[in-house]
């Protein structure tokens, strides 16, 4: 949970480094329950029960931290906090303490000496070690355990504006609400910049099939009406087994928040599906929970690795003239297209970088021609050697910004 959290607050509010670090205590948290949900995989039950070791090491440490005492090893840091709690009320003692000396033990004979647990045995251990961070998260932070989420790590600062937004509605139990914020979201991070390339004929260069011909005159379009796998990254099977992104949670999300899409004759205002399942029986906080918990998972998952630098992508139109009769074919060197001798046109260029030719084979030679009167776009190929009937007379060039929106950079005039 961020800092700005109105859950029942403490006297005194968690420092960042203390917040960071029970993200990272969450982080592991997750990661260990994930891992125990077996009955028979002893060596992943085995990397929960030390990711779960992991995790009450860092949120005990927070606690002493937050309490200003000294932390350490595991055991010492519950007693020196059981000896801080015990000077305002003697008769404190910490919950779920034998279980968490029993995990300790078989977290040492797991990674000093190899002995493995028995999982029937064990699996009685969880619920404590739970309920040892949903009561002390709130005790020492007034922090709701199950909304610490790992939201500060999110990079992009309006992704993480938003998402602590959704935390603020979830608090105020304002679930609708929440559920439509995330599912928005979602849309934002994953579909809402390869939608742009789909629906503007600028930035898309393949031939646009009937389908898309038909979709980018409709009013509202949704990710999934285009027929193509590959379309969103999200939806991409190859993405989901990189990222570790479970197909099956990404359906449940949609069916309990809503499919997004976007009102193409309003300036791309978002339009939300929902499915049979919307409704008050499923505005819930633990629906709001899990999507919550799915959404930060999977744009973190996204987040990727770090790049030193950030590449500027350069996207150019051209006006031209044609000072010989240049003819245009499509893909199976059938010809779709003359251009007359002196017709002016504005085109895109693929073969066209820094004011010169670069040509090295048949892609490069591709000319999408702008059409006017609403007119779809030409695309296809001119022969080998023909760029040389292609007079430049004027260039645009644009970038874009992180949703894929062009910003105009300069005119070029040849």
């Amino acid at each position: 949970m961020s800092t700005n959290s109105k859950l029942n607050m403490a006297s005194t509010k968690p420092k960042p480094h203390i917040i960071y670090r029970l993200t990272l205590a969450k982080s592991l948290f997750k990661a260990g329950i994930d891992l125990c949900n077996t009955n028979v995989d002893i060596f992943n039950f085995s990397q929960g029960l030390i990711a779960l070791h992991d995790a009450l090491d860092n949120f005990t440490g927070a606690i002493a931290t937050h309490l200003n005492t000294k932390s350490g090893y595991f055991i010492p840091t519950l007693d020196k906090i059981e000896e801080h709690e015990k000077q305002k009320n003697p008769q404190f003692s910490l919950t779920s303490r034998n279980e968490l000396v029993q995990l300790n033990t078989i977290r040492n004979n797991i990674k000093h000496q190899g002995i493995t647990p028995n999982i029937v045995q064990n699996k009685a251990l969880i619920n404590p070690i739970i309920s040892f961070f949903q009561e002390y998260s709130k005790r020492f932070f007034g922090l709701d355990w199950e909304l610490i989420s790992l939201a500060d790590l999110i990079k992009d600062k309006k992704v993480k504006d938003d998402v602590r937004d959704v935390e603020d509605l979830i608090d105020k139990e304002k679930y609708k609400d929440a559920l439509n914020k995330m599912a928005i979201i979602k849309f934002q991070v994953f579909d809402e910049s390869l939608l742009r390339i789909r629906i503007d004929p600028r930035l898309d260069m393949s031939p646009p099939s009937v389908e898309t011909k038909k979709l980018r005159k409709s009013t509202n379009i949704f990710p999934h009406q285009f027929d193509t796998g590959w379309f969103s990254e999200l939806y991409d099977r190859a993405k989901f087994l990189e990222k570790g992104i479970d197909r099956n949670s990404i359906k449940q999300f949609e069916d309990l928040t809503a499919k997004v899409g976007i009102n193409n004759a309003k300036d791309w205002k978002y339009v939300l599906d929902h499915g049979h399942n919307w409704g008050e029986l499923n505005w819930t906080r633990e629906i709001c929970i899990f999507c919550f918990d799915f959404l930060i998972d999977i744009i973190l998952k996204q987040q990727g690795k770090d790049h030193p630098i950030k590449v500027k992508w350069l996207f150019e139109n051209h006006r031209i003239r044609v000072n010989e009769e240049l003819k245009i074919y499509d893909k199976d060197n059938n010809l779709i297209y003359t251009i007359p001798k002196g017709e002016e046109r504005e085109v895109m260029a693929l073969g066209r970088v820094d004011n010169q030719w670069e040509i090295f084979d048949a892609s490069d030679r591709i000319l999408k021609l702008y059409q006017e009167n609403d007119k779809e776009e030409i695309i296809g190929f001119f022969k080998e050697g023909e760029e040389k009937k292609i007079e430049f007379l004027k260039t645009q060039q644009f970038t874009q910004d992180e949703n894929r929106r062009l910003i105009f950079v300069k005119e070029i005039i040849h």
